[in-house]
């Protein structure tokens, strides 16, 4: 097999930061097999995911023979979108594809076959959709739509927020937090929480007294009687006439 650029093994020790270079050096080595095994395994096994959207490389495609001994398929690199079992022995085998929020799919294959086994999974609930920034009104009906029950509702002071009538105080405050991240699946039965600003209560205004014409203690015990405290106090001389 020739690599362009040629590979060149490098071994890096325990904590040590891998460079772009090297990364490139990876992904380019894998996708060269992946290719390979498409170009030489004519009899290979392949599985296509037909989910639009769905996270490839999340998808786990295994075969399993009658005694119980499993093969996983090689993840598909772009772009490439097909599992790839290479070098299968010739038998039975119950093919299995699992994927995070999807129920497992499994059908009977044999090997050695030529056909691409087209493989569409059922969604096991909802996947949580982006509302970082939506008002809480709008968060919650954008989840009410998707399904997803919200279990909890903070704002970032710790307090807790009302999930099923936060109040209008709340209704516009930004979320800044979901729990799972978007596009993370939410079984059937599983709850999601929000983060939203705090809402700040509006101070009350105190009308200042005249203040013309009182001494300093009598000025300050005037302020005092308001609940306010008297700072910092600058001296000037009059001009004199």
């Amino acid at each position: 097999m020739i690599f362009d650029p040629p590979f060149i093994k490098t071994l890096v020790n325990p904590g040590e930061p891998v460079t772009a270079e090297s990364w490139n050096d990876i992904v380019t080595a894998l996708s060269q097999v992946h290719l390979h095994l498409e170009a030489t395994e004519a009899t290979a096994l392949k599985v296509q995911v037909t989910n639009p959207g769905i996270d490839l490389a999340s998808v786990r495609v295994s075969a399993i023979r009658a005694d119980g001994v499993a093969v996983d398929a090689v993840a598909p690199v772009a772009p490439s979108t097909q599992h790839i079992f290479s070098g299968l022995s010739a038998g039975s085998y119950a093919l299995s594809v699992a994927a995070p929020g999807y129920q497992t799919a499994t059908a009977a294959i044999t090997a050695p076959d030529a056909t691409v086994q087209n493989v569409a999974l059922t969604p096991s609930g909802a996947f949580m959709p982006g509302v970082f920034g939506l008002t809480l009104q709008e968060a919650l009906a954008t989840l009410n739509n998707a399904l997803i029950s919200v279990s909890r509702v903070l704002d970032v002071t710790g307090t807790d927020v009302p999930t099923a009538n936060p109040g209008a105080q709340y209704s516009s405050s930004r979320v800044l937090m979901q729990l799972p991240d978007a596009g993370s699946a939410v079984p059937t039965g599983q709850s999601v929480q929000l983060v939203i600003a705090a809402v700040l209560a509006p101070q009350p205004s105190i009308e200042i007294p005249p203040l013309t014409g009182l001494t300093l203690a009598e000025a300050q015990k005037a302020l005092e009687s308001l609940g306010l405290v008297l700072g910092k106090v600058v001296t000037k001389q009059g001009r004199q006439a």
